[in-house]
């Protein structure tokens, strides 16, 4: 890789620190540990923003569905977060740096990309549990930080590519395994062994 490939990646807050999560998400520091490990390892910049859920509604948040937080009020909160570390990574591209990807996290209301099905607790709102068998045909949005996200980048012409870390699966998962070999092709593009699995 040449040293002239400089590279940064955005990043939810809750992999780096993972106290920021609801409980029913879990904390895995060793999940993260890796992580940071491997981007630090691939001299890859980290730029993250405030994690929120915790910075509208504390840590003692219940656990709650997207449909709770698609609202105007927590959408501006959103953007609020965003303007610092999205000046960064503007900062970063007209410097020579490369944005490899934006990181969020599996099954998040507000920094997941794929969020379907959902169950509903006894009030008639979305809960943070996928029904058990999903029906394909059902639409799957994107959390609403990473809703926001995808509009600014769409605004500025740039094609980023999304990944959400799968915490919650066991490290031998297929989720698990997919993250990783995405992370490191789109890290690591000249790498042989990712240019072979993918026919260049």
């Amino acid at each position: 890789m040449s040293k002239k490939d400089k590279k940064i990646i955005l990043v939810a807050q809750c992999l780096i620190n993972p106290y920021c999560r609801v409980h029913v998400l879990g904390q895995n520091f060793p999940l993260s540990h890796e992580l940071m490990d491997y981007l630090m390892k691939l001299r890859v910049g980290i730029i993250q923003y405030p994690c929120p859920e915790t910075t509208a509604m504390g840590l003692k948040r219940n656990p709650q569905g997207r449909q709770q937080y698609d609202n105007i009020f927590f959408r501006n909160h959103c953007k609020d977060l965003l303007q610092t570390p999205f000046l960064m990574v503007e900062e970063f591209l007209k410097n020579g740096y490369r944005l490899v990807a934006y990181i969020g996290l599996h099954n998040s209301p507000t920094c997941g990309i794929h969020w379907g099905k959902h169950k509903v607790n006894r009030y008639n709102t979305e809960s943070p549990m996928p029904v058990d068998n999903p029906d394909p045909k059902e639409p799957v949005l994107m959390g609403i930080m990473a809703e926001i996200l995808s509009e600014k980048f769409h605004a500025l012409n740039m094609d980023v590519p999304f990944l959400e870390l799968p915490i919650q699966q066991p490290p031998e998962s297929e989720q698990r395994t997919k993250f990783w070999f995405d992370l490191k092709h789109l890290v690591e593009p000249r790498n042989p062994e990712y240019m072979e699995q993918n026919g260049n």
